[in-house]
């Protein structure tokens, strides 16, 4: 009897020291979500976790009265944006691994059409200079004039959908390659593009079905997806446009491997910890995009991302003596995500919310969006 009162009496304690712990921790973050979203519109709604050593702490709140106010929001859909590039790149480096397709590979080894020059002193464009922003190809190109001009007049809020693989196609067959690829980083939407059409080709699937059979599935990401439908519809957070406006969800075409993924918190907790440490052994690739420090492409001094480096698809930030960690962020017109991890401390965050980083009250004075700027503080705090 004296030895059950102790282990009832253990229980207790360590039931209120776990409760303690948790509530202090969703008491910083209240306090962080206070400090760095000032000043977000009333409707914004931020879907908040965090994994500690594990254990996940999951938090929502909705501004009202320039104030967050608790909602319940893990299981709404919000739309993820780039986020989505760590997924192709994760296809991407899984055939590196498996030797079906070398980073180093030109890449006019996997295209239909021939470019009309591919190689400059040597040196071609790679695989792995498209995931690092570093191929030096346009990412609107001259062939895209019409079908942006048509979404403008029929679609302004979908800017994108009327982009296809056949019109980057066109601009490749006439494109001569007059410089060193690799030197110089650009952005670059639609490189994100033709990975998910070499990955297309690999795996024998759309690039929408490799994603979910090697991803989703494994990772039990039920409530992941690509566009909306009547089954998903009701469950999306409405987005804020950057003028304030009701967003639409967007449709891109050739480049809805660069950021067509829409997600929910538990779902992208899911990803973040597998990040951490893969459930599988058939998860194990994961890991291989994130390459050490020293490979990546740094960001110059003036550049609100300078501090920070591209790797293969994730960003690695590097500012100070650490914790580094690695992260990408996301957006769309009515939508901005993030999500981080740091092996060192055994953590993983992530953030979505509906509005526009490009809406004036959702932008630092640094220029970086709030969601992303809150994900970041979350990774460094103590």
């Amino acid at each position: 009897m004296q030895n059950l009162n102790r282990r009832t009496l253990f229980a207790a304690l360590m039931f209120c020291l776990i409760y303690s712990h948790s509530t202090a921790q969703a008491d910083d973050i209240t306090s962080l979500v206070e400090e760095i979203g000032r000043g977000l519109p009333d409707g914004v709604e931020l879907s908040i976790g965090l994994i500690d050593d594990g254990r996940a702490t999951k938090l929502g709140y909705r501004i009202e009265g320039q104030r967050p106010v608790a909602v319940e929001n893990a299981d709404k859909i919000f739309e993820i944006g780039s986020v989505t590039k760590t997924f192709t790149a994760a296809l991407i480096v899984k055939l590196a691994e498996e030797g079906k397709m070398p980073l180093s590979a030109p890449i006019q080894a996997y295209l239909p059409v021939q470019m009309a020059r591919d190689s400059f002193e040597g040196h071609t464009i790679t695989v792995e200079h498209l995931l690092m922003h570093t191929s030096g190809l346009s990412e609107s190109p001259y062939t895209f004039t019409l079908p942006y001009l048509r979404a403008k007049l029929f679609s302004p809020k979908n800017p994108n959908r009327n982009f296809k693989a056949r019109h980057y196609y066109k601009y490749l067959s006439k494109f001569e390659l007059d410089y060193l690829p690799g030197e110089q980083w650009d952005y670059n939407n639609a490189a994100y593009g033709l990975l998910g059409e070499f990955a297309a080709m690999q795996y024998g699937l759309p690039w929408e079905e490799a994603v979910r059979q090697y991803l989703f599935e494994p990772l039990k990401m039920q409530h992941s997806y690509f566009r909306a439908d009547k089954q998903n519809k009701d469950q999306f957070v409405t987005g804020i446009t950057a003028k304030g406006k009701k967003a639409r969800l967007w449709e891109m075409d050739l480049i809805n491997p660069a950021g067509a993924i829409k997600s929910t918190l538990n779902d992208m907790l899911l990803y973040a910890s597998a990040q951490l440490s893969p459930p599988s052994d058939s998860l194990a690739f994961l890991a291989a995009a994130h390459n050490p420090v020293g490979y990546q492409v740094k960001m110059p001094e003036g550049s609100i991302w300078h501090g920070n480096a591209m790797g293969l698809g994730w960003w690695h930030n590097l500012e100070g003596e650490g914790p580094h960690f690695i992260w990408h962020g996301g957006g769309t017109g009515g939508y901005s995500a993030f999500i981080g991890f740091s092996k060192e401390r055994n953590r993983a965050v992530v953030v979505l919310a509906n509005i526009s980083g490009s809406h004036p009250l959702a932008r630092a004075e640094n220029r970086i969006p709030k969601p992303i700027l809150l994900g970041q503080a979350l990774i460094q705090r103590g």
